[in-house]
């Protein structure tokens, strides 16, 4: 009787983990097909790093089941390039895709956070970046005005992030994206802090800082100018260095219609500074971004 007990009772809990694992597995396909449409429809840089919409790899309080997505359009405003003075009108799109696994789907990529004691998180978090073209057509991150420094190519990217939440009020964080592919576009780093000012049954209204650091690769990719780059654009040679090469300052306000549809304002500023700043490609020092969107969420 024990041994056909026992064999009842571990055919139940093999079925109910192959469950668990095809629902695992589904949700990371379609993450991954959702994350790779949002690359397009959403731009990825200079908008990543002085991002308008909210991180999903930090801790969130989703729906009862554990299961919450959100999807939404709408229309944004962004800078060419990082420190472009030339802003084009861009679609604009929210992704967010919240599981009781710790797999989470947003602009950023797809991913897993693993929640720890106190308040502590981890997260990896699997994406792409378009890279910047200096003849960019369509949606293309990059201006003509860069003719002659040749494309960044668009990179495979993971996101490594820790953090602790304090309560529901902020979450501090510190971030790194490292590349998977064209890995001497070097790497960028980030310290972090983001919190609620204001919470209801309709509305939400949060606001983020963050201190934008680049390796001494990354930093000549986006801000220098090699010798054959000046030769061929007519921009004074440059190498800039590694370091702190922004701060940046973002809000978003989330208004409630019913219990699936909302609507989300979102804004940021990006200021360049350090050796950033100095760069000959670098037009604007500040650079400004919005996008509103109409937000379904399940």
């Amino acid at each position: 009787m024990k041994s056909r007990h026992a064999s009842s009772l571990s055919h139940v809990c093999l079925s109910r983990n192959l469950r668990h694992f095809h629902r695992f597995a589904a949700v990371s396909a379609a993450g991954l097909l959702l994350a790779g449409a949002a690359s397009h429809a959403h731009a990825v840089e200079p908008a990543r790093y002085s991002g308008i919409q909210p991180d999903q790899s930090l801790p969130t309080k989703a729906a009862d089941s554990g299961y919450e997505f959100t999807l939404g359009g709408g229309v944004g405003y962004s800078p060419r390039y990082m420190g472009s003075d030339e802003y084009h009108v861009t679609p604009a799109l929210n992704l967010a895709l919240q599981t009781p696994y710790g797999v989470f789907v947003g602009l950023g990529g797809v991913g897993y956070r693993l929640s720890l004691p106190a308040g502590f998180f981890l997260s990896a978090a699997l994406s792409y970046d378009g890279g910047r073209k200096d003849n960019p057509k369509g949606l293309d991150n990059g201006s003509t005005k860069l003719r002659g420094m040749g494309d960044i190519k668009g990179s495979l990217f993971t996101t490594l992030q820790a953090g602790y939440a304090i309560g529901d009020l902020a979450v501090v964080s510190v971030a790194s994206d490292i590349p998977l592919t064209q890995r001497n576009r070097g790497n960028v780093y980030r310290f972090a802090v983001d919190s609620v000012l204001y919470k209801s049954a309709s509305d939400s209204v949060g606001l983020g800082a963050t201190a934008h650091f680049a390796s001494g690769k990354y930093a000549q990719t986006y801000f220098g100018v090699t010798a054959n780059q000046s030769l061929n654009s007519g921009f004074g040679q440059y190498a800039p260095g590694g370091g702190l090469y922004g701060v940046s300052l973002t809000a978003n306000w989330t208004h409630k219609f019913t219990k699936h549809w909302s609507t989300t304002l979102a804004g940021g500023v990006m200021h360049y500074t350090g050796n950033a700043a100095k760069s000959p490609i670098v037009f604007k020092k500040t650079n400004y971004q919005v996008a509103t969107t109409l937000d379904y969420t399940f």
